[in-house]
């Protein structure tokens, strides 16, 4: 990597832009541009920096502007976050308006970001032995009708928790995408600054061939008395050509078929009200 500049300040952290123009992706067959956005001080004072970010690679001559939020949270072991592969180098050198007199501008915009005290990190996390799985099923029926940009399916409740998926047809930003996230809507038992620590898989389904299109992970959903619904999931969970396409089986009829699993696998009372995640709007 490649420092830009010298150390800059924003959100009372100094930090360091770093560009790879010679990124490559598993088959090495290309090169990318990666940008990446280092916390240049871990602070003696706070462990940890909660950020939302976006980088911006600017098209000088028609404003068509290629950019990417990220969130993060910046600590001594994770102090280095980004876009890997964010745009081909021979496309971003073949594309007028970013090269302009043999210089590229790159950016970085701090859109929110919260210092965590080391006294707020603390708390009891309860693993459970006996671990509560189970699975819903949404069948989304008249794709085409849902409303916009959102649509929601029933409420369900898992592990003392009701749960609602959320589905953006035209995308959160890329109207070429579908959006697709796990929510948690409240704790049954309402306990403000509660957390859940779970893993999830949520999936569009192949109605023929059973070669669903998933996204997995482990993550954790916090209810604060400030806000009461938190999302993870995947801005570009899937392109609309190739949810389209009738060889792919996801819509059959203007009808498709989102299931998600989810395993509570432990969780925390009275945890921080400050101590949270950032939803996707």
């Amino acid at each position: 990597m490649h420092d830009l500049n010298n150390k800059f300040h924003a959100n009372g952290s100094d930090r360091l832009l770093h560009v790879n123009p010679f990124d490559e992706k598993n088959d090495g067959s290309e090169r990318y541009v990666s940008l990446r956005l280092e916390l240049a001080n871990a602070s003696e004072h706070y462990c940890a920096v909660q950020a939302l970010f976006k980088f911006c690679i600017y098209d000088r001559l028609y404003g068509k502007h290629i950019d990417q939020k990220v969130y993060h949270n910046f600590e001594a072991t994770s102090a280095v976050s980004g876009v890997p592969c964010m745009i081909s180098l021979e496309n971003l050198i073949i594309t007028p308006g970013f090269i302009i007199d043999d210089s590229i501008i790159f950016g970085v915009e701090i859109i929110k970001a919260n210092k965590i005290p080391h006294l707020t990190l603390s708390g009891t996390l309860f693993l459970h032995k006996d671990k509560v799985s189970s699975t819903y099923t949404w069948n989304v029926d008249n794709f085409y009708k849902l409303p916009k940009p959102k649509a929601f399916s029933g409420y369900f409740n898992i592990g003392r928790c009701q749960w609602i998926i959320c589905l953006y047809p035209k995308g959160v930003e890329n109207n070429n995408f579908i959006s697709l996230y796990l929510c948690l809507s409240e704790f049954v038992e309402s306990v403000p600054n509660t957390e859940v620590f779970v893993e999830y898989e949520i999936c569009i389904k192949d109605q023929e061939k059973g070669q669903h299109m998933k996204n997995a992970g482990r993550c954790t959903f916090i209810q604060t008395a400030r806000r009461k619904a938190y999302g993870w999931g995947k801005r570009n969970f899937i392109s609309l050509e190739e949810f389209e396409s009738p060889s792919n089986g996801y819509l059959v009829n203007t009808r498709c078929v989102v299931e998600v699993s989810i395993t509570i696998l432990g969780s925390s009372g009275q945890v921080p009200g400050d101590m949270q995640s950032i939803f996707m709007k």
